[in-house]
């Protein structure tokens, strides 16, 4: 057998090359392929999974805050941490705080968020003097009650004694004698539900505090009769009805400028507008 040209066993050796590349080659598409396929798989897989993943987030988000509140109730609510152990009364002067705190020493040792509120408002109810309150928590240990207190305006005399009420007629206290800084109210039987007493009332909020201070007795046989004498010299004032109270008041205060208490026996504010001293 006769020995092979060397241009065609070059020839040989070069196909031989290509054909080596084009496999390689192709094997190369091929992996890109799977590739390719393997991460669409994945993608396909993951959209259609993420409304599952999602869901599961929400359960466990939920599941960790119930867990959590349980936790903080049972802390909270059930534990000493939050016991009571002090309660404090503000805003008294004739009130006794001793009374309400010893009225409520059950609730010492319970915790802050099971005081029994409905014994706290049965509790200041039983209290006349107290107009209105706030009960307020102060963690971990404190209940403070924040108590207002009815303002005394006058008496009434009564077969009894004076009686000190505040403007809705709620007695204050009983007293043997009155004491100085708050009128007589003189109205039908002594009694806040005449028919003058309003009007006695309505008079003695519009006057400043410094000529309050100087009303000895107010008289309201009406709503539309009401005079006053002063402490300094029983100067009488006619005040008519209640309406143009405010008005009225600063009439008056501008005639005592004018007219000193002692200087006259009779002011009459009745008709603001033109009024008249004796």
């Amino acid at each position: 057998m006769s020995p092979r040209p060397p241009r065609e066993a070059s020839r040989s050796a070069r196909s031989s090359r290509n054909v080596r590349d084009e496999l390689a080659a192709a094997r190369r598409e091929h992996r890109e392929a799977r590739r390719r396929v393997r991460a669409h798989d994945r993608d396909e897989i993951r959209r259609f999974t993420a409304h599952l993943r999602r869901r599961r987030i929400a359960l466990l988000a939920s599941i960790s805050s119930v867990v959590g509140l349980a936790i903080f109730v049972g802390v909270g609510v059930f534990s000493p941490v939050m016991a009571i152990t002090q309660i404090t009364v503000s805003g008294t002067y004739r009130v006794d705080p001793t009374v309400i705190t010893s009225s409520l020493a059950g609730q010492i040792g319970r915790p802050l968020p099971l005081v029994d509120i409905s014994l706290v408002e049965s509790t200041l109810a039983m209290q006349p003097l107290v107009k209105s309150y706030e009960i307020q928590s102060l963690p971990p240990h404190t209940l403070v009650i924040n108590i207002v207190e009815r303002s005394p305006l006058g008496y009434l005399s009564t077969p009894h004694g004076y009686a000190l009420v505040d403007p809705a007629g709620v007695t204050i206290e009983m007293t043997s004698q009155q004491t100085p800084g708050f009128p007589l109210i003189d109205v039908a039987g002594g009694s806040p539900t005449s028919a003058g007493f309003p009007a006695a009332v309505s008079v003695l909020r519009a006057l400043p505090d410094t000529l309050r201070n100087q009303v000895a007795t107010i008289r309201a046989s009406s709503l539309d009769n009401v005079e006053f004498t002063l402490t300094t010299a029983s100067e009488r004032v006619m005040w008519g009805d209640a309406s143009q109270s405010e008005l009225k008041a600063r009439v008056f205060e501008s005639l005592l400028a004018n007219y000193p208490a002692g200087s006259v026996s009779l002011y009459d504010v009745s008709s603001p507008g033109s009024a008249v001293v004796k």
